[in-house]
């Protein structure tokens, strides 16, 4: 929160617009209150929800299932003037940008690449607390297909009357009819999601402290809507790794704002270009587009992203890295 109401002092942020991809807070009255400061500071702000903004109390007071959740967190966002449907934005060059949030989650055959060697771990849904954290409709289930497909089709709703209505009465914003709109009038196109929609947005798993992670970090449906929208740049989240690179001509870009000790353990895997600092070391909102500029910002610098760009991903090599073996070692 300190560091949401750090962009409130920055008069300058009131003439951008924050994409936010998910992963705000499990807890409906800070989720509130974060999105009424970030929707204060900015010109306008997006947002897709991620998996813990998900995530449901046992007593039921934030929602009977996690998609009566959604719901309540669409509420809330169209209360205070976020935006969650698809939207072309008037930008200061006389140009526009449309902006795509899509609707994802997780399942565990998004990960097709073999298991490491030589370590017992306990599996995702072990582990991973969206199995116990979400609760579902009986039909949908965490980890499966189905649910990745039914939150992706969620996505066909989000054009049109719903749009309109989220873009009533704001200047500069225009809302998108149908996602076969996102290119005209020479339109930039970014999309955004929470959840990786192809799995070479994330390091091998030898490289994971924990490898099984792998399965509970992408959607298959989420990938395959990305190649029929074709965005010029898309921005994801989850895996808190910073990332800047182009595969088919998309690029995608992570710049997450992370744990305080993650920036403390692992500043170098996070960094996303030199992006300033602020409150208790979190990276200020990374800069995507910038009008007066006349375009889309030059790449970024990303360790992980810069390593791929010079080394071909092998998953069939399945020891685990040194810094991995030397983790469960110390653990040991």
């Amino acid at each position: 929160m300190d560091w949401a109401r750090s962009l409130a002092s920055e008069p300058a942020y009131r003439r951008d617009v924050l994409l936010l991809a998910g992963d705000v807070s499990d807890k409906l009255d800070i989720f509130q209150e974060t999105l009424a400061v970030l929707a204060g500071s900015f010109g306008a702000v997006f947002f897709v929800p991620g998996n813990h903004d998900l995530w449901c109390r046992r007593d039921g007071s934030d929602g009977a299932d996690s998609l009566d959740k959604l719901r309540r967190l669409d509420e809330i966002c169209s209360d205070l003037g976020v935006l969650t449907t698809p939207q072309r934005v008037a930008m200061a060059d006389g140009g526009c940008v449309s902006i795509l949030p899509l609707l994802s989650f997780h399942h565990s055959s998004f990960d097709t690449e073999p298991d490491v060697t030589g370590l017992r771990l306990p599996s995702a849904r072990a582990i991973v607390s969206d199995y116990k954290a979400t609760r579902w409709p009986e039909a949908l289930v965490c980890g499966e297909v189905a649910l990745a497909q039914w939150l992706d089709d969620e996505n066909d709703t989000l054009p049109g009357a719903r749009a309109t209505a989220q873009a009533q009465g704001r200047s500069g914003i225009e809302p998108l009819l149908s996602y076969g709109e996102a290119r005209d009038g020479g339109a930039h196109l970014i999309s955004f999601s929470h959840f990786l929609p192809r799995i070479e947005l994330i390091p091998e798993k030898r490289f994971l402290i924990y490898p099984p992670l792998m399965s509970a970090v992408g959607s298959d449906p989420l990938g395959r809507r990305m190649a029929s929208v074709r965005p010029d740049v898309h921005v994801f989240g989850h895996t808190h790794f910073g990332w800047d690179a182009a595969i088919d001509g998309v690029r995608y870009v992570q710049a997450a704002l992370a744990t305080p000790s993650e920036r403390a353990g692992r500043p170098g895997s996070l960094q996303v270009g030199e992006a300033p600092v602020g409150v208790d070391g979190a990276a200020m909102p990374l800069r995507l587009y910038d009008s007066d500029a006349g375009g889309f910002c030059a790449p970024h610098m990303a360790s992980w992203s810069e390593y791929y760009a010079s080394n071909p991903r092998t998953p069939a090599v399945t020891e685990p890295a040194p810094w991995v073996l030397a983790h469960y070692r110390r653990r040991a």
